[in-house]
């Protein structure tokens, strides 16, 4: 059975005529020879919109009752519907990132240039908002050879890939990823550009020359209020201090040597390093304090 994808290239070529067929060789039967569909034109726009709203009008008429959890096709994209567009191409693509790249794509191609721009800017400010140092370590454990800075660029897409709930839940706690499966070497560089892949085939230009900054700034501090940061997560650390910052990640990848992979050469790493482990210990200390204060009362 072929799935929901390759229906929808069979229904759009059908649909603007790009189909031909022809024997398949040493036997009497044909097969279809699918064509390309501009997707740029507001008629692909308004045949996909109908498709989807077909879709939905089905699942409401099947499922009766719970109609109320059906949500309309995806049209404009906003902090919510940047991660219900992740889930939807999640669930079509699964662990393919390569699908999923197209998925994406394809979707936002069909809803327009300023859509495009839109994800573009979302998806750049939750990477931003990633950027954190506890994070990184996290990522230099489950990535099979350590986390360069352009690994933990493409560490933070593939996390964004993963879903609003695994993306929250690794900031609240980087050690909830031990609870998420690794794969493609948890990188997933192609999706941070797929916005402006979109953009430029419908305007022939860059989404990242079209940033608005101020907006973008602005964007980022409304998009960091829904984030909660586990404490400290802004120091990087090393070998058992990781392992106590860090312990079911570091109990599930027993081939991550322990091994620090920061740039001790650099004064500001070394200071950052020196202050996270000051910063630990009181966090030791201040537990062990409440701790006697509650076994005294």
């Amino acid at each position: 059975m072929a799935d929901g994808h390759t229906l929808l290239r069979y229904l759009e070529a059908a649909y603007f005529g790009v189909v031909t067929w022809e024997i398949v060789p040493g036997t009497p039967y044909e097969r279809a020879i699918l064509g390309e569909v501009d997707k740029t034109t507001p008629e692909y726009r308004a045949f996909y919109q109908k498709i989807c709203a077909g879709a939905a009008a089905h699942i409401k008429k099947r499922i009766g009752k719970e109609t109320q959890n059906v949500k309309e096709p995806i049209s404009e994209i906003n902090k919510e519907s940047f991660w219900d567009l992740i889930h939807e191409a999640k669930n079509a693509c699964g662990q393919d990132m390569d699908a999923m790249l197209a998925y994406l794509k394809d979707r936002l191609v069909s809803m327009g240039h300023a859509q495009a721009q839109n994800f573009h800017d979302i998806i750049h400010v939750y990477e931003d908002l990633a950027d954190k140092f506890g994070l990184w370590d996290a990522a230099g454990i489950m990535k099979e050879y350590g986390c360069s800075d352009d690994g933990f660029i493409d560490f933070r897409a593939w996390l964004i890939a993963q879903g609003r709930e695994v993306y929250f839940a690794a900031l609240a706690d980087p050690d909830s990823l031990a609870d998420v499966v690794p794969y493609g070497d948890c990188c997933f560089e192609q999706l941070s550009y797929v916005g402006d892949y979109a953009y430029e085939q419908l305007t022939g230009k860059s989404a990242y020359d079209q940033t608005d900054w101020s907006a973008y700034e602005a964007l980022l501090m409304k998009l960091e209020q829904d984030i909660v940061y586990k404490d400290g997560i802004e120091f990087p650390r090393e070998g058992a201090d990781l392992k106590k910052y860090l312990p079911r990640l570091c109990a599930k990848h027993p081939e991550w040597d322990g091994q620090t992979r920061w740039n001790l050469q650099l004064k500001e790493i070394r200071d950052l390093i020196h202050a996270g482990k000051d910063y630990d210990r009181r966090q030791t200390s201040n537990k062990k304090k409440r701790s006697r204060g509650g076994e005294a009362r």
